[in-house]
């Protein structure tokens, strides 16, 4: 399984532009032509406890808005591509546990029991509580 190891080469993968405050809304394109699955992790309001959110689904050439309930700038992002390859690792990237079949739960001081995999999820920042990734282009 092939990784994109720089959030960086996910095209300009974050791009920090404008927006409120009142929440964190990443603005998500999926340029690929096939699916991609995402998880997400931030600082909640509490500025303590992390939040890991996932499966957020794009299908080929599609685009969402992923409202988190966080004020934070800071967000971390890790996902999967049809056919195996990855968003995730590069500078800042945090390694976290993920649960294919939840949606979202807080991360433990003491980890997650069994966690489906422990991946690298990518750095990301938000400009005034918005940030612009887009996922692609993949390897052929």
């Amino acid at each position: 399984m092939s990784k994109w190891s720089k959030w960086a080469a996910v095209a300009g993968a974050v791009g920090l532009y404008a927006s409120s405050s009142a929440a964190l809304t990443l603005e998500c394109k999926n340029i690929t032509p096939v699916p991609v699955s995402m998880a997400v992790a931030y600082l909640d309001y509490d500025g303590k406890s992390w939040m890991v959110e996932g499966w957020y689904t794009l299908e080929a050439g599609a685009r969402a808005n992923i409202e988190l309930d966080s004020d934070n700038s800071i967000f971390y992002i890790y996902g999967e591509f049809q056919g195996g390859q990855q968003v995730s690792g590069g500078g800042g990237s945090l390694e976290l546990p993920i649960y294919y079949r939840t949606f979202k739960y807080v991360q433990s001081p003491n980890g997650v029991e069994r966690p489906d995999a422990v991946v690298s999820f990518s750095r990301g920042y938000a400009n005034n509580g918005h940030a612009v990734i887009t996922l692609g282009p993949i390897k052929q």
